[in-house]
């Protein structure tokens, strides 16, 4: 089976209009801070360029298996998590990040409203469950040496 680039592309493009962006649960600078790939770059890649496969690994492991599983869907293939109870740390910190923006953009006025509220919700939920193994003392997908956590 052949996959074009072209393909490939319109795959990545979908997938991340999906999740990324304004009012969607990651920000293009939160998903920059966790993969390193400038923001700027990560719009080209919704506007039809085509990262590289050091580039497509980063987002797989920032925005986890349901983006993956969109990209892999391609070739008939899906993405699971590798241990259920293992932490997800970097899109841990880009729903962080993108909660953190949107509250701060619904506090401008001093006040969170109802539609301000309903939109913060979903992202507020999915912020939960990724902490939820984070809370419980799983095992770190990450590590750093020298330094705290």
């Amino acid at each position: 089976m052949k996959i074009s680039t072209e393909a490939l592309s319109d795959k990545i493009d979908a997938a991340l209009r999906l999740r990324v962006g304004h009012g969607k649960t990651y920000s293009f600078e939160a998903l920059e801070e966790v993969t390193g790939i400038r923001a700027r770059t990560l719009r080209s890649y919704v506007e039809g360029g085509t990262p590289s496969a050091a580039g497509l690994l980063s987002l797989f492991a920032a925005l986890g298996p349901g983006f993956t599983s969109d990209i892999l869907s391609m070739i008939s293939q899906s993405a699971r998590k590798g241990d259920d109870s293992e932490p997800e740390h970097m899109p841990t910190l880009c729903a962080a990040t993108a909660f953190s923006s949107l509250l701060a953009d619904a506090l401008t006025d001093g006040h969170v409203d109802h539609r301000e509220a309903a939109g913060l919700r979903p992202i507020a939920v999915e912020l939960m469950e990724l902490l939820a193994p984070i809370a419980a003392g799983g095992k770190p997908s990450v590590v750093r040496t020298g330094g705290a956590v």
